[in-house]
């Protein structure tokens, strides 16, 4: 049921952002659509953000894509909002939770690397 946007990311991380939502199960949208329910979002402070939060939409930050991708399930928004007040930080500094998380590689076991004999 969550049809979302991006706002404030740039490729690659856009397209991580987008291709982790839609294999959880979302739909995505280039811009704001009323059908769209989730606004994730680098900076809360942004007249896009103020938009999608007086149309009904939940806006967030990236943590919450990477934290649901993480655990294989939707979680609850609540501790990913961005409320848009000034201690969520602003526009001009860095994006909320910008870089992706690191793909899973298979375990190595310690000393298994190359041998230096």
């Amino acid at each position: 049921g969550v049809v979302l946007a991006l706002s404030g990311f740039q490729n690659p991380l856009r397209g991580h952002l987008r291709a982790a939502a839609t294999a959880l199960g979302a739909e995505y949208r280039p811009d704001w659509t009323p059908e769209c329910t989730h606004l994730v979002c680098a900076f809360p402070r942004t007249p896009k953000a103020a938009r999608a939060r007086q149309r009904g939409g939940v806006v967030v930050g990236a943590r919450w894509i990477w934290e649901c991708q993480k655990q294989g399930r939707r979680l609850s928004c609540g501790p990913y909002l961005l409320d848009g007040s000034a201690s969520s930080g602003s526009e001009g500094e860095e994006p909320e939770d910008a870089p992706p998380p690191p793909r899973p590689s298979p375990k190595v076991k310690k000393g298994a690397g190359p041998s230096h004999q």
